[in-house]
């Protein structure tokens, strides 16, 4: 059986689960907590009152009043929608994995395929002073490098963690990549960067981690937007990637 096969049945498997499992939707100890929709699982899920009567006329037959019948049909209308959106999701799975998609998650990259090294030294120089600046705390010393917009965005963030008592460290900080360079309106330009840092928040009275990790380095996937000349480029705009 080949891999995509072998997806195929896993998928369904999972999707039969779903579909037959009355609580499979309370995840237990998830991020709803488990007891969010305690009231929608208890023993009476389903409901057991549909004013049905026993026609005791010797034939032992079962009889349902309209309401009964009402109930029996939404529910297999239910289950119809259920397999569409089932198949639905199959083929959005397969369409994504198969054609490259702009949404579909890309990986880590470690290469500079900018031509201009001069521009790509520029870009890398930059960054590595706003990491710095950042995990200083400080970032007067970049008011020419930033954009108006962009540095108050930060030094706000920046109060914000001050007035809890915290401080957001990004040390050992590497750029392995710089790709996708593309032109946009106003002369700006954007640039896909990737790199790896020791990120963690810390409490300044206590010194105790609250996030992150202080040993390993995680890796990072940001979009910078600049505006600007060679020579003296602004950060106008940084959007994070999961990845």
């Amino acid at each position: 059986m080949n891999q995509i096969m072998k997806k195929v049945v896993i998928l369904l498997l999972i999707s039969g689960l779903v579909l037959v499992t009355p609580h499979a939707f309370a995840t237990a100890g998830g991020f709803r907590g488990g007891g969010n929709r305690s009231t929608r699982t208890g023993g009476n899920f389903g409901g057991g009152n549909t004013n049905s009567h026993y026609n005791n006329t010797g034939s032992n037959s079962y009889t349902s009043n309209s309401r009964t019948s009402r109930m029996g049909s939404r529910y297999n209308r239910g289950r119809i929608w259920k397999w569409l959106i089932v198949f639905a999701g199959l083929g959005f799975y397969f369409i994504r994995n198969r054609v490259k998609l702009p949404f579909k998650k890309r990986g880590y990259f470690q290469e500079k395929t900018l031509n201009d090294s001069a521009l790509s030294a520029e870009i890398e120089a930059i960054f590595l002073q706003v990491q710095d600046a950042w995990d200083k705390q400080d970032l007067r010393t970049l008011s020419e490098s930033y954009g108006d917009n962009l540095y108050e965005k930060h030094e706000k963030i920046l109060q914000k963690m001050s007035d809890k008592g915290q401080i957001n460290h990004t040390r050992s900080v590497v750029l392995d990549g710089i790709t996708r360079y593309k032109e946009v309106k106003n002369n700006q330009f954007e640039v896909d960067l990737y790199f790896v840092a020791i990120d963690y928040l810390v409490s300044v009275n206590s010194g105790q981690i609250i996030a992150g990790n202080t040993q390993e380095r995680r890796a990072f996937k940001q979009r910078w937007t600049f505006s600007g000349q060679k020579g003296a480029l602004r950060v106008e705009k940084m959007k994070e990637f999961k990845i």
